[in-house]
Order: C-alpha cells, then structure tokens, then sequence
C-alpha cells in the first residue's frame, strides 16, 4: 500500500485512553517512529484522564487529534465517539489501537491494504511483552463463548469470527452495515467480540492477519485468571460481577449474551452466577485434599 493510496482512504486511528501517560506517550513515540503520521489521522481519546495525559498530548504531541470524554466512555464509548469523529469527517477505513499495544513496522499498513481488499474488519495479532501475558488476536465462537485461535503464521491470513480489538482495521462498508460499537452493557469487555462477531454474522469478512504483529502490555490482573486461581478469592469474584474491567463484569455479560444468543445466552448467563454461588464449597474442598 502506498502512502498516496492511504491518504486516499481517509484511514483513521483511534486511540482510547485513559490516566495511563507514559504508556499512550510510549505509544505515540512509536507511530512517529513508523512514520504513520504522515498517512493516517490520529485521533486519540481522552475519556477525563486525571494524570498528565492531558498536558502530554497538548505539549508532546501536538500533531496528534484529541477529543476528550468526561470519564464515564469506558473502551467501547470512546471507541463509539472516536469512530463518530473520524467518519464525521469522512473516514474510509478506521482502525482501532489500544496504547498499550505496539506495533511492528507495517502491521498498520497490512491491516489498511487488506480491509481495502476485503472490504471488511481485520486484525493483527498482540503478542505479550512478558510471560504470563495473553496473545490478543481473534477466533472461533464456541458454544456461545469466544475460543482464541492459534495465532496464525506471518504469511497466513485465518477466516475467524470475533477480534480482540487491539489493533484492529475496518472498511466503511462495516460501519454503514452495522452501525457503531454499542455503548450499554458491554462498555468494556466483550465489546470489541460482539462489534466483530456482529460484522461476522452479517456476511462480512472477518480476518486474523499474521504479518500485523504487534507486542502487547502483560495483564495479569484477576479479570483474566480462572476462578479456580488459590489467589482468587470468592470475595474479589463477586465484586466483579460489578467491575466493567473483568470478563464477568454481569450488566456487560447479560448484554453481550442476550444481544447475540437470546434465552440461550441468558441461560449461559444463569451458569455463571451459579458457579459463582458454589465457588466456595469448591475452595474449602481443595483446601481439605492438599
């Protein structure tokens, strides 16, 4: 892809972020790096970040557009105004970028080129920067429930049905099919999957690229650890079913399941809570047997 072509495009980054300063400004450094500025508008989203962030972008990074939220966006609101900004003015492709993803020399530019072709929403894969980390990327729904794929090598392109939103590229035939990301319930977690699974069900190519790599921040907080964790307790489970940060997060969850899977997505919705409900008794009996 050429830089002509891209300009051509309209291509838009949208990058969501919130109290995290040296993290979005090591972000930012690293498109300069890339040279991405000089084919992409970058349009970062402040959703009321208290800390330095709002003098570092107006200071440090003034090449860069900002629109700025009051702190009630989450990821799938600023990704909603983002998006709404960047076609507003007349976006032909749109790609979504977490800050604490870096990417690797091309791997927006493969996105861009490949969503030109497609026609649809396609996604590189994240990998962690340290051990223990999740490799963001995309897969298969199963049983209801999103199964990552085995990241595909860097020649290969997988037809997949939902993308982690990391580093994400979609054609402007996804939004005008679809419309924009939904902002209730699913206000962080899940709202990329349904956004992709949503494009996926309608007929649209969903794709999993393996030359757009990027690394990705390690997140070891208790959102991504298995119940059955020693070091989760039954306490912090059930304060999640509050936090729009965790997987289970249950005003997201029941939105995400019901929207796509209706009383069957309900009834999955049911099997949590009561596996939660019985998740002491299964602690108290592995603390007894060791």
């Amino acid at each position: 892809m050429s830089v002509s072509e891209a300009i051509e495009s309209n291509v838009w980054i949208v990058i969501p972020v919130h109290n995290r300063a040296a993290i979005t400004r090591r972000c930012l450094d690293r498109l300069v790096r890339l040279g991405i500025p000089a084919w992409a508008q970058v349009l970062v989203v402040d959703d009321g970040s208290t800390d330095d962030s709002p003098r570092m972008l107006r200071e440090e990074h003034r090449w860069a557009q900002v629109l700025t939220g009051q702190g009630d966006w989450w990821w799938a609101g600023a990704i909603h105004a983002g998006m709404r900004h960047a076609i507003s003015r007349g976006a032909g492709i749109v790609c979504w970028l977490n800050d604490d993803t870096l990417p690797d020399a091309g791997a927006l530019e493969a996105l861009v080129d490949h969503v030109r072709r497609s026609r649809g929403i396609c996604g590189g894969v994240a990998h962690p920067a340290g051990p223990g980390g999740l490799t963001y990327g995309g897969g298969k729904m199963i049983r209801r429930w999103p199964r990552a794929t085995q990241a595909p090598s860097n020649d290969h392109v997988w037809r997949v049905e939902w993308l982690h939103g990391n580093m994400v590229a979609m054609h402007e035939t996804v939004w005008r099919r679809i419309g924009l990301p939904q902002t209730s319930g699913t206000i962080h977690n899940f709202a990329d999957v349904e956004y992709s699974f949503t494009a996926f069900r309608h007929g649209m190519p969903v794709d999993l690229l393996g030359c757009a790599s990027a690394t990705a921040e390690v997140n070891l907080s208790h959102g991504y650890r298995s119940w059955r964790d020693p070091g989760l307790s039954w306490t912090s489970v059930c304060v999640g079913f509050w936090n729009p940060k965790v997987w289970w997060y249950f005003p997201g969850l029941v939105a995400f399941k019901t929207r796509l899977f209706g009383c069957r997505g309900l009834m999955d919705c049911v099997v949590v809570v009561s596996k939660a409900l019985l998740l002491p008794f299964y602690k108290v009996l592995i603390r007894l047997m060791t």
